[in-house]
């Protein structure tokens, strides 16, 4: 397997269209702000290939300076799903970030899915980060009225991580992206088990 870093043309006519398809309407970004993004050197988009197949992709978002990635979103493309993808990609991932701290990404918090199915699927996604080592947060982020919880995968194992270190990391790079006014508007930290409906 190979990681393969690919630019804004082969996105939009390859990865784009596949990423539309897994991720519901409201989770997608618009391709403008992923092209500003990218263009801001803050977003890769890389490709996950297998046999000379692309089998899934990755969106993550960096910051010179800045000791954390952020991996916004991840997919194994449904045909290739169930196969063992998904753990090799993130190893290598982390190898290839190795120089960084660690690699934050946020899940939907669970037991607050809309049905029990919703709060299952919640559950297995966490499951299945934690499986490959990432490392549950001492606190809770809500994004535009979403809670999630947060996920560090250590990329050098001397790493102790810091809810502090790891939250600027993580505001830095919502600035970065969305601007200072509307991160501080839509994004709050509250310690895990404090959100907002308690």
């Amino acid at each position: 397997m190979t990681l393969r870093k690919i630019g804004l043309e082969e996105f939009q006519k390859v990865i784009y269209p596949e990423y539309k398809k897994i991720f519901p309407k409201e989770e997608c970004k618009p391709y403008a702000l992923i092209k500003k993004t990218f263009e801001n050197n803050i977003t890769d988009m890389i490709e996950i290939i297998e046999s000379d197949k692309i089998v899934g992709f990755f969106i993550v978002n960096t910051l010179k300076n800045n000791q954390y990635a952020m991996l916004d979103f991840f997919a194994i493309l449904p045909q290739y799903q169930n196969k063992g993808y998904g753990s090799k990609a993130i190893k290598l991932l982390k190898e290839e970030n190795k120089n960084l701290e660690g690699i934050i990404i946020e899940i939907e918090k669970c037991g607050l899915g809309k049905n029990e199915e919703e709060n299952s699927f919640r559950e297995k996604r966490a499951r299945f980060y934690e499986r490959l080592g990432f490392q549950k947060m001492g606190f809770d982020i809500e994004l535009y009225m979403v809670m999630y919880s947060i996920y560090v995968l250590p990329c050098n194992e001397t790493i102790f991580f810091e809810d502090m270190r790891v939250s600027q990391a993580m505001f830095d790079i919502y600035k970065a992206i969305s601007g200072e006014e509307r991160t501080k508007k839509n994004c709050k930290i509250y310690p895990e088990g404090k959100e907002p409906n308690k």
